[in-house]
């Protein structure tokens, strides 16, 4: 991610100049506000929602709501259009919403990659662990049947302070037909976190190996890939590149009939 930050920065600039007449004057007037946003914004997310800071984690975090910022400038400005001032083409509004869904993947990846919490133990029936400020308690072992398989499913409870989160069933599964042991994950998804639980192998005296992870913010990388792919179709749809290729054929066809 992080060679890449001048290229994202540079992205911002490209989309709102003009090939040899964009005037600079005018072009720092507009991007200045989003810049100054940006920096902000970039320094609040890390330090006020996960009480760190540093230099890379601050680039990354400040490169995703810029990239952002800059990509809803040209939606804004149709929302204010004058009547009679030209609509946003399918093509800009493409690029625009591609360019919110690069911002929401970098974003993600920045907190993603600084903030995951992995923890590898060992825990019995009964006993609890903390990560991240959350309690995981292993109320259980049972056996279960799938319809091509066989499973040791866990029982974990969730909780933050107190309060129940939510109740994960990872599995320790053996196929009936490849009869080799498979790890399936409980996940608690959240809009801002993912919660992942996994068990390994038996330690012996009733305890298994269990690995927690926190991993804030991934969503926004899965989300920020789907908006980009949803930016290239509606970029695609402009009915100008259609009429584009269809002047290119022509010469073409008017050749080989010749």
């Amino acid at each position: 991610l992080y060679p890449m930050v001048p290229l994202l920065f540079l992205m911002g600039v490209g989309m709102h100049s003009a090939w040899r007449r964009q005037e600079k004057a005018s072009l720092l007037q507009t991007l200045r506000t989003p810049a100054l946003i940006a920096i902000v914004v970039g320094l609040v997310i890390p330090y006020f929602f996960y009480d760190r800071l540093g230099i890379l984690l601050a680039i990354g975090c400040i490169a995703g709501v810029w990239v952002l910022l800059t990509a809803l400038l040209p939606l804004v400005r149709s929302i204010r259009r004058k009547s009679g001032a030209p609509k946003l083409t399918r093509a800009m509004l493409g690029m625009s919403v591609a360019h919110i869904g690069v911002g929401l993947f970098v974003l993600g990846v920045a907190i993603v990659s600084a903030f995951t919490i992995e923890a590898d133990l060992s825990l019995k029936p009964g006993e609890s662990a903390r990560v991240a400020g959350y309690s995981f308690e292993l109320r259980g072992l049972r056996n279960v049947n799938g319809p091509n398989y066989r499973a040791l499913e866990g029982e974990v409870e969730v909780r933050r302070d107190g309060e129940y989160i939510a109740t994960l069933r990872p599995q320790k599964r053996t196929y009936l037909v490849q009869k080799s042991p498979m790890t399936e994950a409980g996940i608690d998804a959240g809009w801002n976190r993912d919660l992942f639980v996994a068990l390994g192998d038996p330690l012996g005296g009733q305890a298994w190996s269990v690995r927690l992870q926190y991993k804030p913010m991934i969503r926004f990388i899965w989300f920020g890939a789907f908006i980009m792919a949803l930016g290239g179709l509606i970029a695609a749809s402009d009915r100008r590149y259609r009429l584009y290729a269809e002047a290119a054929e022509k010469p073409v066809a008017r050749e080989a009939t010749s």
